[in-house]
């Protein structure tokens, strides 16, 4: 695949070398990157041959696989009705994004290859062919994912349209790849002009936080709102704005020259889709490339950053998070703990990217049984939310934001650093344990529950107050026992992605039944005593009673664990 890959780009030398490019150090350059990219774990594969223990080769192979199964899954946007216009807006726009997202994945791995600056810029290699080896890598890797998620749908349209159509839809997908990769590279590269490579990095984390958000809502929402909604009768021609959108151009540029819609219109829009891609593939080469390294250099930190020194005035105010610690700990390693807990929550990429989207999860997965219901349409499923009892379900998945939380507490690439704990003259590792438990639920879902409690009490009214209660009370028993049977390892002392295999399928279904258990008791309640106001009320304060005696005595265990008790990764 690889030798394909180097064929390819060899038959473009004469613009390389237009441009600037010293074409043997630039097939060199490919030839050992995607060598490389073989032998790098992925998302499919990476595990198995973790826990096999084998060299890697040819990992490329799965990718493709997986990338060819969505592409026949994208062909349902061909059945949707007969309007051909649309039909192709869709799915160019469909493509566009998997694209984007796929980019902003792999972004810190592929084109931020740090390890340029130890090999590759000690050589003499100039700026042009450095950045056109990265930009055309990058090609390579989406193209792996390109080919089989385009080749359905240009099978598809060969058979329906003939081979005319086929050839030029397969010429507007590798110009769409060309105008979504360099417009992605371009973006990213202005932003390493304006702004320090440190905050660059805290923006792309978020930016990966907020598109894996969109696919996760995406994935469950979309399909329920195609289901409500006549997307078929939807009219391209009553939305102006569709005009400045790139996939609309191609979608336009493909009936015209395909002969489905021939129109002048069309060869305007077919002129767009054709310089565009090239013209930002100039701008990068020629405008931003200067720049590149040394940002590039910056990012890797073999270029030290200009540091402002700024005279911190000292106010005699302690920090929030050491107010929070003395009022959730009495107890010093407890407070300890919880403070540490703060400030490496706060600063781990890694742990952000993981956590943070549970929080959206939780609203994703709520709107998703919203609309699964029978009330029609989502503005009369919105309408009846208030004669429902959907705030329990609402209650309870909000417990899985801090199953999340406390779930990656204990991983950290920086595990080796875990000495501390066994070197200090600690007793009893339970007290560090309950600190760092209370650092989760006052950070992460604390703040969020008051955001669902005051959301439900908006909806439902003060009449659900108790169950708001009770509801807090069962969500931290259900996070304190599922804390107490897993999670009895120190705050990140264990090595990140290395977890327990054997034990991950009954983990998952203790995950799900412990919620669905408690959560099913309390919307039983609901049924017992929804004519007779006084006496549901009397079995939530029962229930609750019975829920808070358990959560000490587990509070007591979990916080009295010694260190026999403790797991050592």
């Amino acid at each position: 695949m690889n030798k394909f890959f180097l064929a390819i780009i060899s038959l473009f030398n004469p613009l390389w070398k237009r441009i600037g490019v010293n074409v043997a150090q630039l097939r060199a350059i490919l030839d050992v990157k995607l060598k490389m990219d073989d032998r790098r774990p992925n998302a499919y594969t990476g595990m198995r041959q973790q826990q096999q223990n084998k060299p890697r080769k040819n990992g490329s192979w799965a990718i493709v696989l997986v990338s060819l199964l969505m592409g026949f899954f994208y062909l349902f946007i061909f059945m949707l009705g007969t309007n051909l216009l649309l039909q192709f807006f869709l799915w160019f726009s469909i493509f566009m994004v998997m694209m984007s997202i796929t980019l902003i994945s792999d972004f810190t791995s592929v084109l931020i290859d740090v390890k340029d600056n130890y090999v590759i810029l000690p050589r003499p290699v100039n700026d042009k062919t450095v950045v056109v080896s990265r930009l055309l890598h990058i090609m390579i890797h989406i193209s792996k994912i390109v080919g089989p998620l385009a080749a359905p749908a240009f099978v598809y349209v060969t058979i329906r349209y003939g081979i005319g159509a086929g050839c030029w839809f397969g010429v507007l997908v590798l110009l769409l790849s060309v105008f979504c990769i360099f417009l992605i590279n371009a973006v990213y590269l202005v932003a390493l002009k304006l702004t320090t490579p440190q905050r660059f990095k805290e923006m792309l984390n978020y930016l990966q936080i907020a598109f894996s958000i969109i696919v996760f809502a995406t994935y469950y929402l979309a399909p329920r709102l195609v289901k409500s909604t006549d997307l078929a009768q939807l009219n391209l021609a009553d939305y102006p704005w569709v005009n400045i959108v790139p996939t609309y151009w191609f979608a336009r540029a493909h009936l015209g020259v395909s002969g489905l819609d021939f129109s002048g219109w069309n060869l305007l829009y077919t002129a767009l889709a054709i310089l565009v891609p090239f013209l930002s593939l100039w701008l990068v080469v020629k405008v931003f490339a200067p720049s590149f390294n040394r940002k590039l250099a910056m990012l890797s930190g073999s270029e030290p950053e200009p540091v402002k020194k700024e005279v911190k005035v000292s106010t005699g105010k302690r920090p929030l998070y050491k107010t929070l610690a003395r009022l959730a700990s009495k107890n010093r390693l407890e407070r300890l703990s919880f403070e540490l807990v703060w400030m490496i929550t706060g600063r781990s990429r890694e742990f952000k990217l993981k956590v943070y989207p549970s929080l959206a999860y939780v609203i994703v997965y709520f709107v998703y049984f919203l609309f699964s219901g029978k009330q029609g349409t989502p503005g009369q499923a919105w309408a009846s939310l208030p004669e429902t009892n959907m705030f329990i379900l609402l209650i309870y998945i909000s417990s899985f934001v801090f199953i999340t939380a406390i779930s990656n507490i204990v991983y950290s690439d920086k595990f080796k650093a875990a000495w501390v704990y066994y070197a200090a003259p600690v007793e009893r590792p339970g007290e560090l344990l309950m600190g760092a438990f209370k650092a989760t639920l006052v950070k992460f879902f604390l703040p969020f529950y008051i955001f669902i409690a005051l959301f439900s009490l908006g909806v439902w009214g003060l009449r659900i107050l108790p169950d708001l209660l009770l509801g807090f009370v069962n969500v931290v028993l259900i996070n304190l026992l599922f804390a107490s049977i897993f999670l009895r390892k120190l705050p990140f002392s264990s090595e990140l992605n290395i977890k327990q295999g054997a034990g991950t399928f009954l983990r998952g279904l203790l995950i799900l039944a412990i919620p669905g258990l408690i959560g099913f008791a309390h919307y039983g309640l609901r049924f017992v005593g929804k004519d007779i106001s006084w006496a549901y009320l009397v079995m939530v304060i029962i229930f609750g009673l019975i829920s808070s005696a358990v959560l000490y005595l587990m509070y007591m265990r979990y916080k009295e664990t010694a260190w026999e008790k403790l797991e050592v990764s």
